[in-house]
């Protein structure tokens, strides 16, 4: 994901679909249903996680990625900072670090 947003024509791409859905009915669904995808691709990677013992069973894997993703898509669309590798790697392990603990962003209201 880090790769793709900080690709310049990738980057640019997706800056301006999803600038399109805030506008147009079409594109937000074109893009609910594009990310509706790619969301459910990445839970197996949690899954492992959850039985290697790495995250407690019970562990919310869609919520997992969301928090993974987030911080990449904040910087790319509203601080304009860099989506690196060390953004990439701060952001998987804080959302590791809060699925350890049993942080639910579902079950607060967060999502």
């Amino acid at each position: 994901m880090q790769r793709t947003l900080a690709d310049p024509r990738q980057g640019a791409l997706f800056r301006a679909v999803i600038v399109a859905a805030t506008c147009d009915p079409r594109a937000a669904e074109a893009l609910h249903r594009f990310y509706a995808v790619r969301i459910a691709e990445w839970p197996p990677c949690v899954e492992q996680a959850v039985r290697r013992a790495e995250l407690p069973q019970g562990t919310d894997a869609v919520e997992v990625i969301r928090a993974v993703s987030a911080p990449l898509y904040y910087r790319l669309l509203v601080s304009g900072d860099p989506v690196d590798e060390a953004t990439a790697d701060r952001a998987a392990e804080a959302a590791a670090a809060a699925a350890r603990v049993g942080v639910d962003a579902s079950a607060s209201g967060l999502n």
